[in-house]
């Protein structure tokens, strides 16, 4: 017997939690809506199953064209609370009765491929399963605004989801518990557990990088997760597609840029290359402008503009002159933004991308780097705001943050260093095209 596993994704709040007028599974983080994560999330991981996404009455539409009208995915309204939009759910498969549904809260973007196969896998033997880390809080039992008591820690956990069941045992749960009384619980695994006093949930492990968004302090935090982490990312498995492709890259005479320059070329793409080298200076604004007018006169189009331009000057900031510090600005950040607002038009006409590099000082600045590193951060910053501002023409944003690589400036500037520890300017190269080959906009990709 064939088994079909179906999910709900519960995308129905409100998010009054986070005091924003948004509900919080629209609200983008990493250049795509909360709610758009969860659910690439669960389709990747789960191609065949079909996916319920029960939203707000009021917001249908807009979630469908959200998920890209999915053949295998449907939009219903939710309920008055998170059981109700579950029962919704449930009633969407009616026709279909899986074997098994797996609910999920779409305000937790960061649910591996990993936590859904051990779901699946725990199905096979179990009618219940739910997701759960141990909680490393004290927890206490409060009355009257005093402790009553303080449970051991040893058993305690704190749930997560998904959560999934045989699909007719929850639904007859739901049935049995009756509408009006949804609201005294608080999850699923509470209902289902009502309705079988001996039945027993698994519990798979899950990871504290499963966060829920429901505060602003959340935002900060996913927002994080997405730039550390490496995405389950359609670029790993990516290949190169860039043949009769137009690409414009600034900084392509050396290091990182150059070599994405040969790749392409050998890949089939147009490439115009300008740097310092050829006259073009990315600290003037004119000289910007002119090197995207003369491209698109050569090329006809810019389907891609590749920003591989930056210096490093290491040393005490107390030790750089004025002139020094505002050429490391004007080169790593004001040139990447003259390069920005030049690049918008030709890329809304092409839809194309944008591609940055960052390095990765910018998680964490660095002695002796201080101006170089505060630069990076600002362009991973400006690569996940572009791509938030400049989605509605379809314009992909994304930065690549390579390693320490084998590139002159970094010889320069290290020159005791080991080339063995480096990675080799193509390999970097090779993980940018695949980036340019993507429909990934708001990454941060780690090379």
């Amino acid at each position: 017997m064939m088994i079909q596993n179906d999910v709900i994704l519960l995308a129905g709040g409100s998010g009054s939690r986070m005091g924003s007028e948004q509900a919080k599974q629209f609200i983008r983080v990493a250049g795509k809506p909360v709610l758009v994560h969860s659910f690439q999330a669960l389709r990747l991981h789960l191609p065949e199953a079909y996916i319920v996404v029960v939203a707000p009455v009021e917001a249908l539409e807009h979630v469908r064209e959200l998920i890209g009208h999915d053949p295998m995915a449907q939009v219903v309204p939710g309920g008055s609370s998170r059981q109700a939009s579950t029962l919704q759910g449930l009633k969407a498969l009616a026709e279909r009765r899986p074997t098994n549904v797996i609910i999920h809260d779409a305000a937790r973007p960061f649910i591996s491929g990993q936590i859904i196969h051990e779901v699946v896998d725990a199905l096979v033997k179990s009618e219940a399963v739910d997701v759960a880390i141990p909680t490393t809080d004290t927890i206490i039992v409060e009355r009257d605004g005093h402790i009553q008591t303080i449970p051991p820690r040893l058993h305690i956990m704190r749930g997560q989801t998904p959560q999934a069941f045989r699909y007719v045992s929850l639904m007859r749960s739901y049935v049995e518990i009756g509408e009006a009384q949804l609201d005294k619980y608080t999850d699923d695994c509470g209902i289902y557990l009502a309705c079988h006093p001996f039945g027993q949930v698994r519990i798979v492990k899950g990871h504290e990088e499963n966060i829920k968004i429901t505060t602003p302090v959340d935002l900060v935090l996913a927002d994080e997760l997405f730039r550390l982490r490496r995405p389950d990312s359609e670029n790993e498995n990516q290949g190169i597609a860039v043949r009769d492709k137009k690409a414009l890259i600034f900084g392509g005479s050396a290091g990182i840029g150059k070599a994405l320059a040969q790749l392409l070329e050998d890949a089939g793409a147009q490439v115009c290359v300008r740097s310092r080298a050829s006259g073009c200076d990315i600290t003037k604004e004119r000289d910007v402008r002119q090197a995207i007018d003369e491209a698109l006169t050569l090329m006809g189009r810019i389907d891609y503009i590749i920003n591989s331009a930056g210096v490093l000057d290491t040393g005490l900031i107390t030790e750089q002159s004025g002139l020094d510090m505002a050429h490391q600005i004007g080169v790593n950040l004001t040139g990447a933004a003259y390069i920005a607002k030049w690049g918008y038009a030709p890329l809304a006409t092409s839809k194309g991308m944008l591609l940055q590099f960052s390095s990765s000082s910018y998680t964490r600045g660095r002695a002796n780097s201080v101006i170089y590193a505060a630069t990076k951060a600002a362009i991973v910053n400006m690569t996940q705001g572009l791509s938030e501002e400049w989605s509605s023409e379809s314009i992909r944003v994304n930065c690549i943050v390579p390693g320490r690589t084998d590139t002159e400036m970094r010889r320069v500037n290290f020159r005791n260093e080991s080339q063995a520890s480096l990675s080799n300017p193509f390999e970097i190269a090779l993980k940018a095209a695949k980036v340019l080959s993507s429909n990934s906009s708001g990454q941060i990709i780690r090379a």
